[in-house]
C-alpha cells in the first residue's frame, strides 16, 4: 500500500510543561517547548492536551490572531475572554475569536477533580465574527461509529468533525478538496489511518489526499478530525 505524503506526532514525543497547577503536552512548538520537527502544520499552530488542577486558574497568552478551539474531555472548563464568561462542558465546543497579544483566564470549576481539554489554534486573518460566540454541541452516545460533524461553518476557516467508535469499525472522511490539510487527533483508543498505526494523544497531518480511511482498533475509540486551509 502507497502511504499518502503525511507526517505522524507521537503523544511521548510531545513538549511537556508540568506545574503543581497544569500539566500540559505540546503537540507542536509552545512557549518555552521548541523542537525543529514541531512545527506549525499549515494555518494549525497550537494543539495542547492540558490538564488543570481543582479550583486552579491559568492563563492563556495568544501569540497569533487565530481561532482558539476548547474541547472538555473530562470534566469542564471555565473561561473569561474580554470580560465575558463562558461554561463548558464535555459534549461541547467554544470557538474564540483571539487577537494577538489577547489573555484568557481558564478555570477549573471543580475543587476537588482534576480536568482535562484539548485546545487547537489556527491562524487567521478574519475578524468578521469578533462579537459572535461559537459554541457546538455533539452527544457521541447518539450517533456512536461515525464522525460526527461538529462544526461546519461557511463563516469559519475549517470544519471539525469527531466520533466513538467500537472496534473494527470503519469510516471514510471525504475532503471538501484536496488542497485543504487534514490533522487528526486521537483522543483514546487506537485506529488505523490511511495505513498508520495510531494511539491515544497521537497526531497525524495529512495533505494532497481526497479521502481519508479510518479504522478503529480498540472499543470505545475516540478522535478528533480538523480539515483546514479553506
Amino acid at each position: 500500500m502507497e502511504l499518502n505524503p503525511g507526517k505522524i506526532f507521537l503523544a511521548d514525543q510531545r513538549g511537556l510543561t508540568e506545574t503543581s497547577v497544569l500539566r500540559r503536552y505540546s503537540t507542536f512548538n509552545f512557549e518555552k517547548y521548541y523542537n525543529e520537527h514541531k512545527e506549525p502544520f499549515g494555518h494549525l499552530f497550537l494543539c495542547n492536551d492540558e490538564s488543570v488542577a481543582g479550583g486552579k486558574i491559568i492563563f492563556f497568552l495568544c501569540k497569533e490572531d487565530s481561532l482558539q478551539i476548547f474541547m472538555p474531555i473530562t470534566g469542564g472548563i471555565d473561561i473569561v475572554a474580554n470580560g465575558k464568561e463562558f461554561a463548558l462542558e464535555t459534549g461541547q465546543i467554544q470557538v474564540l475569536n483571539m487577537g494577538k497579544g489577547e489573555v484568557l483566564e481558564i478555570s477549573n470549576p471543580y475543587q476537588h477533580d482534576v480536568i482535562n481539554y484539548l485546545q487547537f489554534g489556527i491562524k487567521t486573518d478574519m475578524f468578521l465574527m469578533r462579537a459572535s460566540e461559537m459554541l457546538f454541541n455533539f452527544d457521541f452516545e447518539q450517533n456512536k461509529n461515525q464522525l460526527i460533524e461538529v462544526i461546519s461553518s461557511p463563516k469559519l476557516p475549517f470544519k471539525l468533525s469527531a466520533g466513538i467508535f467500537a472496534g473494527r469499525e470503519e469510516v471514510v472522511y471525504k475532503m471538501q478538496s484536496p488542497n485543504h490539510q487534514f490533522y487528526t487527533f486521537i483522543i483514546d483508543g487506537a485506529f488505523e489511518i490511511e495505513g498508520r498505526l495510531m494511539h491515544a494523544r497521537d497526531g497525524l497531518a495529512l495533505w494532497d489526499i481526497e479521502q481519508v480511511e479510518l479504522e478503529a482498533l480498540s472499543n470505545n475509540a475516540i478522535v478528533v478530525v480538523l480539515e483546514f486551509g479553506f
